[in-house]
């Protein structure tokens, strides 16, 4: 239930790829650079200003992911989540718990 209220909510928001990590955070253009260089030609300053909007909409929709995750759990889960450094590790972590109880009580009925 938790599972698929959770992925309705992020596909009608267009953020599944998100949680399934098939939308990548954006490259750093200045990777590898050092932090002192700065671009000097209006191609390069240009590509700055794409990276940095293109990184502040990837935050945004990612606190969103994370955001949908932590709202649909009791607090005593969410607790749990605290630990876990991406959106895919929170679900990874839900869909463990969520699977290990549905086998315990498959067991119990039997």
């Amino acid at each position: 239930l938790w599972k698929g209220r959770l992925e309705l909510s992020l596909s009608a928001r267009g953020l599944m790829g998100h949680l399934t990590r098939m939308v990548s955070k954006p490259t750093n253009l200045a990777d590898g650079k050092s932090t002192g260089c700065s671009p000097s030609s209006p191609d390069k300053i240009k590509a700055v200003q794409t990276y940095e909007k293109e990184l502040a909409e990837w935050l945004k929709k990612y606190a969103i992911v994370k955001q949908q995750n932590a709202v649909m759990l009791l607090d005593s889960l969410f607790v749990k989540l605290l630990s876990k450094p991406t959106a895919k590790d929170y679900y990874d972590m839900l869909k463990a718990q969520f699977e290990q109880q549905s086998l315990v009580f498959s067991a119990e009925l039997w």
